[in-house]
């Protein structure tokens, strides 16, 4: 059959039933598109791009309604539900895509979000969720250019940086000391590839190479105390939070900085800031 489950796919209206509409390909398979996703201006040969995927009767049915997630790629998605076998994620369907527990690292409740690969089961042919992404990148074939642009979506972190998925099929890296903007779990980046390690994984910039180097943190910190006559309304006793809407960075970033500035005698501490010397 080549209508593609979990895909778009382009077909053409062939005969009407009280069920909906049975839309065709070029070697005559055909699939159902229920009445109420079918256009009312529907006729037989018009062409139209749906989306294939099994309803809770494991038929094939097309649908007009827009997925969050396609075969074979990623998406941060909410769960929904879960059974003794798994999860549910809602990926756009009416019916939502199950996640075994043999694919997560952990298991995941309810109103949390994960990032979540889709693939087609061998043995079913049914949609089905997997959150071990690192299972799903290539660590083999890396071939990108140093200082390519690349679109990166964040799937985890860690102590040293956020793990990234780079181009939907490889595993990099953003490292933390090198970031001066939130970064969120879900998200979709631009990055520049920096270097590729022997174990496949790509050390990731978000500044294009060759534009100067990436200020670090004190840089930062620096610039920051300039651009405000002299002095910075933030020391040790400011909240997390507090630090990360003025500087873009991490509480444990700024006082390292912090640290590396003072033995530098570059800033006075105060109580209420930070005082720039030279």
């Amino acid at each position: 059959m080549s209508i593609f489950i979990g895909e778009y796919n382009d077909l053409f209206f062939e005969r009407d039933t009280p069920q909906g509409w049975y839309l065709t390909d070029n070697e005559g398979n055909d699939v159902l598109l229920p009445n109420k996703y079918c256009p009312n201006y529907a006729e037989q040969g018009m062409p139209i791009s749906v989306f294939v995927y099994r309803d809770s009767l494991e038929r094939p049915v097309a649908t007009t309604l827009e997925p969050k997630l396609t075969l074979y790629r990623f998406a941060y998605l909410e769960i929904v539900d879960t059974s003794r076998l798994g999860a549910f994620a809602d990926f756009g369907m009416e019916k939502h895509l199950f996640i075994p527990y043999k694919e997560m690292h952990e298991r995941i409740q309810p109103g949390e979000w994960a990032v979540i690969f889709m693939f087609l089961d061998s043995v079913t042919d049914r949609l089905v969720g997997s959150a071990r992404v690192t299972k799903w990148l290539d660590r083999e074939n890396v071939d990108l250019p140093r200082g390519k642009k690349v679109q990166m979506m964040c799937f985890d972190t860690n102590e040293v940086g956020y793990k990234m998925i780079v181009d939907g099929q490889f595993q990099g890296i953003l490292y933390k000391n090198e970031v001066f903007q939130p970064i969120e779990l879900g998200e979709i980046y631009e990055g520049f590839v920096r270097t590729i390690r022997e174990n496949g994984h790509i050390d990731l910039s978000l500044t294009a190479l060759g534009r100067g180097k990436i200020p670090t943190a004190s840089e930062n910190i620096l610039k920051a105390i300039k651009d405000n006559q002299g002095f910075l309304p933030l020391h040790d006793k400011s909240t997390p939070e507090e630090i990360m809407d003025a500087l873009q960075m991490s509480k444990k970033s700024f006082k390292e900085a912090l640290g590396k500035l003072y033995r530098e005698r570059a800033i006075e501490i105060l109580e209420d800031g930070i005082r720039l010397l030279k």
